[in-house]
């Protein structure tokens, strides 16, 4: 349905809220690529070469790594835009927002999970920092500390040398790890590296924002959709099947993510996504945080199964609701204690030495 009232002009736009909606969705993607698919094709015999291409095909269509670029971007994006335009930045403020916002629940999820049973370490190999979701996290937080000299950078010597740059220390930090087949065996900061370009690109949209053309049709946002999805179930085809594993293809899928996003924010310029949607959105962080967890604790309740499909909105709506509960318990609280820290004048300090452009009374 349309907006019916006049959006605000697109200069002064801080809040999109079909990045929220998107949030959301990503966030349900990765639930579904791992185990949790609407089971459409459950119970189909895959002894038979028509069962097995079914059920088989059907397993492919949700790929979660894509989902993840997609985070990127957004991050890239809601970083950069309230800065654009050589906007006024506290480092010391920026900082205790941004890490004290994204930590705290991630050391609840740690707690979570070695409640149940997990023992993997905290640090070195096998990290339970660097294995599972948090692999993406660990990115993060390696891209808000250098936030601050990258802004210096795209200032002085702007988006036409920082890109190509980051892209090309990323493809042969890439081509370095040829073989490697995920994250996980790779040098925590190469991958960082890998993808800066991929978080760059969202903080390149975050300055376009202001100047995109609004679009109308809705034909023209589904074939974008449909257009990044078959990128993301080709990545999954390569990645599986052909041996061209996650560390050389997603870079260059988050590319055809920045287009997708692009289109996105321009078509939530004149149509408001779905209401359920956008609030869902604002705990898609826990749902992406403490989904695995929540599955293992759900199989741990030992219910009777009600068939496929009943299981299948059971489990859901454990892992939904539990996300949720995270969320009022944990998030939001952190989310809150984030905003007190980053508004208090007197943190202005940075962790590290920067140039004077980038140190500002407020932000």
């Amino acid at each position: 349905m349309p907006n019916q009232t006049d959006p605000p002009a697109p200069e002064t736009r801080e809040h999109h809220p079909i990045l929220d909606a998107l949030r959301f969705c990503l966030a349900f993607w990765v639930v579904m690529s791992h185990g949790a698919i609407f089971p459409l094709f459950a119970g189909m015999d895959e002894s038979t070469r028509l069962g097995w291409i079914f059920v088989r095909g059907w397993n492919s269509v949700v790929f979660g790594v894509p989902a993840v670029i997609g985070f990127f971007i957004i991050s890239g994006f809601c970083i950069h835009l309230p800065y654009r335009q050589d906007r006024p930045l506290a480092v010391g403020r920026y900082y205790a927002r941004r890490y004290i916002r994204i930590l705290l629940p991630v050391f609840g999820y740690v707690i979570l999970y070695r409640l149940l049973g997990n023992s993997q370490p905290l640090l070195g190999a096998h990290s339970i920092l660097y294995e599972g979701v948090l692999w993406s996290l660990l990115c993060e937080e390696v891209y808000y500390a250098v936030y601050p000299l990258t802004r210096w950078v795209r200032k002085t010597a702007g988006w036409s040398v920082l890109l190509p740059s980051a892209f090309a220390v990323g493809a042969l930090t890439a081509a370095a790890n040829f073989h490697e087949v995920n994250w996980t065996t790779v040098n925590p900061l190469a991958m960082a590296v890998i993808l800066f370009p991929v978080w760059l690109l969202g903080c390149l949209l975050a300055e376009q924002s202001g100047r995109l053309p609004a679009i109308q049709s809705s034909r023209t946002i589904w074939k974008w959709r449909l257009f990044a999805w078959a990128a993301s179930w080709v990545c999954g085809v390569l990645h599986y099947q052909l041996g061209l594993h996650l560390i050389q293809t997603m870079p260059w899928f988050g590319v055809i993510a920045y287009f997708w996003i692009k289109r996105e924010i321009a078509y939530g310029a004149s149509r408001s996504p779905a209401a359920v949607l956008v609030s869902a959105g604002a705990w898609s962080y826990s749902l992406y945080l403490v989904h695995a967890p929540t599955m293992i604790l759900f199989s741990r309740l030992k219910l009777p199964s009600f068939g496929y499909l009943v299981d299948w909105f059971l489990l859901i709506g454990f892992v939904l609701g539990m996300a949720y509960l995270y969320y009022i318990l944990i998030e939001r609280p952190a989310h809150r204690l984030a905003r007190m820290a980053g508004s208090a004048r007197r943190i202005k300090t940075a962790p590290f030495p920067v140039p004077s452009a980038l140190t500002t009374s407020s932000d």
